[in-house]
């Protein structure tokens, strides 16, 4: 069993790569000429060109490798039983299930692959291809680095400021900083004309503090004061903006955390949380679907497993955009967005697997 397993696993890596190849190239060339007008009207060099795509490869990995997997395994099974080999097997004794295991053991693989793929190349490919877009391609300007202006930021504790200027010195310049209750209620306003970071501590002068009670008002000026209730440093405040895609996970959690702990709604950041995980899972389930159903092909059936690949990954990634908008508006959990679809493919496998003939 150790050469068949051996001669499975290989020719299933062979068409997964070959069938991912031939997906991304396609992928890129539709997008080239949806994007042609756009290189064009902005006269982009044919090197930025080559380096926009090489940028964008990583994701369309990411949305193709289920679709090259679920193609593979219709095509190494669908062959086997076409060519009466899966029988062969079978009379001498074999299970079928046996034979599914080379698979079986790559799709375990691909769920931790899939993972580090998006947190470890694309990612960081994205943020690439943004700047590659805002700065060279379309000429902007970049953000200054060490300084900006107007502010607004939500703290680890749920703060909200709002920072006139900022210098990366660690200065603060006509500010505000508003604590809130459970509530979302004003519980303290901080004013002050500036603070500065040091000795591990913001020091503000010209202070005014207000004190929301139940009855009253209480107001208290100070010339200066030092803010212990702020535990951001310097570095938090110059953290640029970046689309939920150009987030790594982990920073994503914290951004999530902050922004609950604020009261702020982040139905669709937490969606796209929930679906980093949810989405590694993908090509497990599109091979547990493929498998029991490539052993039911016979005369023209890897044509038609083909067909079945492309059309179960369509249903998929429609299924995935459907339950995402209902999550974003809240309609439906964040978990339960993320991982219905898993949950809706598995259960249609596990049918098909109980139906297969041992």
């Amino acid at each position: 069993m150790k050469i068949t397993d051996r001669t499975i696993l290989k020719e299933f890596i062979k068409f997964t790569i070959l069938a991912l190849i031939c997906l991304v190239a396609l992928y890129l060339i539709i997008d080239l000429f949806e994007e042609l007008s756009y290189f064009t009207r902005r006269k982009v060099e044919f090197a930025k060109v080559l380096l926009y795509y090489f940028f964008l490869t990583p994701q369309a990995v990411t949305l193709l490798l289920p679709v090259s997997l679920i193609l593979a395994s219709f095509l190494v099974y669908g062959m086997m039983t076409r060519q009466r080999e899966l029988y062969a097997y079978m009379s001498s004794g074999i299970n079928v299930y046996r034979l599914f295991l080379p698979i079986l053991s790559v799709a375990v693989i691909s769920i931790f692959a899939s993972f580090l793929h998006r947190e470890l190349v694309e990612i960081p490919f994205s943020v690439k291809l943004s700047d590659l877009k805002q700065y060279q391609i379309e000429s902007r300007s970049r953000p200054d680095q060490l300084k900006r202006r107007n502010v607004y930021y939500i703290g680890e504790t749920g703060m909200v400021y709002y920072i006139r200027e900022y210098e990366a010195s660690g200065i603060l310049r006509n500010f505000y900083v508003l604590e809130l209750d459970q509530n979302r209620m004003p519980v303290r306003r901080i004013d002050a004309v500036e603070a500065v970071f040091k000795d591990d501590i913001w020091q503000a002068r010209d202070v005014y503090v207000r004190e929301f009670l139940e009855q009253e008002e209480k107001l208290s000026h100070y010339d200066s004061l030092i803010l212990s209730e702020i535990k951001e440093k310097p570095d938090d405040f110059l953290t640029e903006a970046r689309k939920i895609e150009e987030i790594s996970t982990r920073t994503l959690y914290r951004y999530l955390k902050r922004m609950k702990r604020a009261g702020e709604k982040v139905n669709k950041e937490d969606v796209e949380f929930n679906f980093r995980f949810s989405d590694s899972f993908i090509g497990l389930i599109v091979i547990l679907l493929a498998l029991p159903l490539s052993t039911r092909l016979r005369r023209g059936g890897v044509m038609l497993g083909l067909g079945l690949g492309l059309l179960f990954s369509f249903l998929y990634w429609g299924m995935i955009q459907v339950t995402k908008a209902f999550g974003y508006i809240g309609a439906l959990t964040p978990v339960l967005s993320a991982w219905l679809p898993n949950i809706i493919f598995a259960l249609v496998a596990l049918f098909f697997w109980l139906r297969l003939k041992r």
